[in-house]
């Protein structure tokens, strides 16, 4: 008996093989990127501190990010803008879930908990579709965020001319 408390076995080659390639393979998954049923792509690369309850649209949050196209930064990918410039980050500040970001974004974050990192592929139709963006971003882009949630602010009190508007524009 060994000190883990297991009997060695011998195995096979050929269970070994099959062994070995079961557990290959579900290391290589545990990095794939994950689809969301809204149609972006994400990796969690670190799990943050889950909320008690959902964001909730409207709620102010901050993130850290930096984007990039052609893929994650490294090798060939071009940056295009970041959060984190010479003189440290500056989170963007903004409401979840009412349009003030990238549809992409939008779904991203909300399903986001605070200190959690992402990779994010955002597709065009969830991104800047067929327009181009201050000269740096080409029409139909897929767009590549390394994005963390650094901050999240208190449940907005709602008055009637927004809840109106909230209604009328569904995510």
């Amino acid at each position: 008996m060994s000190i883990f408390g297991l009997v060695p076995t011998t195995l096979s080659r050929a269970a070994f093989l099959q062994t070995s390639s079961v557990l290959v393979s579900l290391a290589s998954n545990a990095n794939e990127f994950q689809t969301d049923p809204r149609g972006f792509q994400y990796k969690v690369l670190d799990p943050g501190t889950p909320l008690a309850s959902p964001l909730q649209r409207g709620q102010s949050v901050s993130c850290s990010y930096t984007l990039t196209l052609g893929g994650f930064e490294g090798g060939t990918a071009q940056k295009v803008d970041s959060s984190k410039g010479v003189l440290g980050d500056k989170p963007l500040k903004f409401p979840v879930g009412v349009g003030q970001v990238i549809k992409g974004w939008d779904y991203a974050v909300r399903d986001m908990s605070p200190g959690e990192r992402r990779l994010l592929i955002i597709p065009p139709e969830l991104g800047y579709g067929n327009n181009k963006m201050g000269g740096k971003i080409p029409a139909s882009s897929t767009l590549y965020f390394d994005v963390t949630l650094t901050e999240v602010g208190k449940v907005p009190e709602f008055n009637q001319k927004q809840l109106d508007w909230l209604k009328e524009h569904p995510e």
